[in-house]
């Protein structure tokens, strides 16, 4: 039986506006999206005749690509992915991942960074060094950043304490210092060391990153 809806369809998803065809929308009948364009439930249309989905677009075209490809969402935002699978009932997207994301993910940004266990071992020689129960590990491409933390957080360094371990990673890139932290993250943690703050991003040369942590609950 027809649904009345067109094979090619145009989205507006939280104001983003994708096309994809009807059968990607309906690949698994059991799913909120199969359920909205079978003609079983109405769908709002916006003033241009676009079907609105009030999702945030960034991460549903991640969801899309799932349906399109079998493809899985990146590392970064991957979370949100898993509760929009959640959300649209797509359990072929929730069981397509083992239970431990989170030790799928770091498997995933090891393949980032091959050179990841030289990483570790220098920070695992600095934690020695430590004086304070919160530190910050920072990023950089070069020694010329390394005041960033301090420009853009709270620094809360006492006088004459060592609380900052430095990391120069060339040809670092933009997204590989997030993952660098992420990594150490997930590994502190085995350590009882948890992640406190983040920030990234230098605003100068967008090479570097910052992140705090916690000795410790």
């Amino acid at each position: 039986m027809s649904s009345g809806f067109p094979t090619v369809i145009d989205l507006n998803v939280g104001g983003r506006h994708l096309t994809t065809s009807l059968s990607t929308l309906t690949k698994y009948p059991d799913s909120m999206l199969a359920t909205m364009f079978s003609g079983r439930q109405p769908v709002t249309q916006d003033k241009d005749g676009r079907y609105f989905i009030d999702v945030d677009g960034d991460v549903f075209i991640h969801v899309l690509n799932f349906l399109r490809f079998g493809k899985m969402p990146p590392p970064k935002g991957a979370s949100e992915v898993m509760e929009y699978a959640e959300y649209f009932g797509l359990q072929e997207l929730k069981a397509s991942v083992p239970e431990d994301f989170e030790q799928v993910l770091y498997g995933i940004w090891k393949k980032k960074l091959p050179d990841y266990q030289s990483q570790w071992e220098k920070v695992e020689r600095q934690l020695g060094y430590l004086s304070t129960k919160y530190f910050y590990i920072h990023v950089a491409a070069s020694s010329a950043c390394r005041n960033f933390p301090k420009t853009k957080t709270l620094f809360l360094q006492a006088p004459g304490s060592r609380n900052t371990i430095y990391i120069e990673f060339l040809d670092i890139g933009k997204t590989y210092p997030t993952v660098l932290l992420n990594l150490l993250a997930h590994d502190l943690k085995r350590m009882n060391i948890f992640t406190d703050y983040c920030e990234t991003e230098c605003e100068n040369c967008g090479c570097q990153a910052a992140m705090r942590f916690k000795i410790g609950r």
